[in-house]
């Protein structure tokens, strides 16, 4: 029986041991709660996606294109030169804004181009991602700038310059794109410049401007709301466009796109469905040989490798016979009473609108000669803040600071980094009347008594393990001795 006892002595001190051990460690040691509490994450965003919040952070994409990125915030581009690049990752805009993005400049990423004869070109591309192989979504563009000169075959976009089999949905554009060039192939699109892939969802506000700057040599030019040349799918998007292509070979025009021209290896079966276009495009085409191609949805169709059905359209097909001119956005009226024989030289009538909390800030022109209206120079919303710290940082974990908006209700939250083991050390030398609660980066009188009281729990937990192996000893000496 005496055995018997001995024994459930023996076991029941090893396991208190064993436990007091455990519990002493993890008291201890910061170290080992840390990875047991685990990281703060937002359960709105996937893990693996690299937030990105500045225009610092957009523009260190290019570091890795090939990653997964979404923005935490609207983002105002003013003023930063962007150099396009070659992106096959993921970017998902999360519903927030880019504001006036400017490209001038054409990528470094090369593609074949293919004309309407079939004749190839390497071929440069002017936009946010001169190739875009993987998938933009849920992205606003607001005043996007494209301005790009070219001596070469060029295309310029304002998402993509190139789709290669990539994504673009649920996006929308506002802004004025324009390219001067004259070697062979060129054309400028509202969404993408040239190439295939899957346009959804997207609304599309956009002034194209297309100027061969060459009248001696004939070339193959193209526009289109959404692409100017390849074999899209397009599908549910909203396009309004105002072209101007002023051209000395031949023009491919289209709402949607300016050419359809299939050049796969494979059979393919396309889509251009339920799309809606409103606008117009001004056009010349100073050419003998004329073929001038300016439709509502598609320009110039090459091959039928797709079906297309309950698209709609208000859409203007405005050709001029002034050749002598580049033809550059203005009001008149349409249809033409009078040939057009110059531009209007526009007398701007600037107007600014405050932004407010749910509403951009903006700069509206208005011509007083004309009447032509535009706008640019959008500004990012404005919020009244109160912040209020609702959790503070730790040497172990983030904070957080939250502000609430008096003239909105809109809440956010920003991290507070961890403490560092300098600040931390900092703080425990202070005085507790000392801590200052307005410091955010320093931890609270509260977080540094958990931390002294882990400290004497841990001592504790070691002291009962003590205890329990010199229990277990003891009994096995008497039992021993018997």
């Amino acid at each position: 029986m005496n055995g018997r006892v001995s024994r459930i002595f023996k076991i029941l001190f090893t396991a208190a041991f064993i436990a007091c051990v455990i519990l002493s460690l993890f008291l201890l040691f910061p170290a080992i709660r840390a990875k047991a509490d685990g990281p703060l994450h937002d359960v709105n965003h996937p893990v693996d996606a690299t937030p990105v919040s500045t225009a610092e952070d957009l523009l260190a994409m290019a570091d890795n294109p090939s990653g997964c990125y979404e923005l935490m915030n609207d983002i105002d581009m003013k003023g930063v030169n962007w150099k396009p690049f070659t992106f096959s990752g993921s970017l998902n805009g999360n519903g927030y804004s880019v504001l006036n993005l400017t490209v001038t400049e054409a990528g470094d990423g090369r593609m074949q181009t293919i004309d309407g004869n079939r004749k190839v070109y390497d071929t440069s591309f002017c936009a946010m991602f001169d190739i875009l192989s993987g998938s933009v979504v849920n992205l606003n563009l607001l005043n996007v700038q494209v301005n790009h000169t070219s001596d070469e075959p060029a295309f310029a976009g304002s998402i993509a310059g190139y789709l290669d089999g990539g994504t673009v949905a649920n996006c929308n554009i506002k802004g004025r794109l324009m390219l001067k060039a004259h070697d062979r192939m060129f054309g400028v699109g509202g969404i993408a410049g040239f190439g295939h892939g899957m346009f959804m969802l997207c609304n599309a506000d956009v002034t194209l401007i297309c100027i061969d700057t060459d009248a001696g040599t004939k070339d193959e030019q193209f526009m289109g709301g959404v692409c100017a040349a390849g074999y899209p799918d397009i599908k549910e998007c909203n396009i309004v466009i105002d072209g101007y292509d002023s051209d000395h070979g031949y023009v491919h025009n289209g709402g949607l796109v300016g050419m359809y021209i299939f050049y796969g290896d494979t059979e393919y079966e396309g889509s251009i469905c339920e799309n809606d276009v409103k606008g117009k495009i001004t056009f010349y085409e100073d050419n003998r040989d004329r073929r001038a191609y300016c439709k509502a949805f598609i320009g110039e169709i090459m091959n039928y490798t797709f079906f297309d059905e309950d698209n709609t359209e208000e859409f203007l097909r405005d050709e001029v016979n002034c050749y002598d001119i580049d033809l550059m956005p203005m009001k008149s009226e349409l249809p033409r009473q009078t040939p057009l024989s110059e531009n209007c030289d526009h007398k701007d009538k600037s107007e600014v609108i405050a932004p407010k909390c749910d509403e951009f800030g903006y700069t509206k022109h208005t011509c007083e000669i004309c009447g032509y209206e535009w706008t640019d120079d959008y500004t990012l919303k404005e919020h009244s803040f109160e912040w209020n710290i609702i959790k503070e940082p730790t040497i172990n974990e983030e904070g957080i600071n939250q502000g609430v908006c008096t003239l909105c209700g809109e809440t956010v939250s920003e991290a507070i980094p961890k403490l560092t083991e300098e600040e931390f050390k900092a703080i425990e030398e202070e005085e507790t009347s000392d801590i200052s609660v307005e410091d955010t980066s320093r931890a609270t009188f509260s977080e540094r008594l958990r931390e002294k009281n882990y400290l004497l729990l841990g001592l504790i937990a070691l002291a009962a393990a003590a205890l329990c192996g010199i229990g277990a000893t003891l009994i096995r000496i008497t039992r021993g001795k018997k």
